[in-house]
């Protein structure tokens, strides 16, 4: 498989274009987070303002989106800490090694799925 033919490490220009390409996705799903927080905060809010009834909620419509907006932080929490961890490995020189196998993970591969830490082999569960 391509994935785990010998690859030469990451070139400088190679690092940079990656350490560039996930601060930004950092910083846009810094900015979702930010938005949901605030999304979270005014449910809360509003569901705060309306006067208590018998039926509490009979759709479980509030219950829904805060559960909503609690699960879509979450994922961009953990992805998150995925791009933090790989910009840590970039820098240490670790970044492009299967954290599973130790085999090289294509640069491309490394482009199209910022914060990877698995070749295709092995994030497939083939390995």
């Amino acid at each position: 498989m391509k994935d785990h033919l010998p690859s030469e490490p990451l070139s400088t220009e190679q690092a940079e274009l990656l350490s560039q390409l996930i601060a930004a996705e950092r910083s846009r799903l810094q900015t979702q987070v930010d938005g949901l927080r605030r999304t979270f905060d005014e449910l809360v809010a509003a569901a705060d303002l309306e006067p208590p009834d018998d039926e509490h909620d009979p759709d479980g419509t509030t219950a829904y989106e805060r559960a909503q907006v609690t699960s879509l932080r979450a994922s961009s929490d953990r992805t998150i800490a995925q791009l933090d961890d790989a910009l840590l490995r970039l820098h240490q020189g670790r970044y492009g090694r299967c954290v599973r196998c130790g085999a090289p993970v294509p640069f491309d591969r490394l482009v199209a799925v910022l914060g990877t830490d698995r070749c295709v082999r092995c994030a497939a569960g083939r390995a």
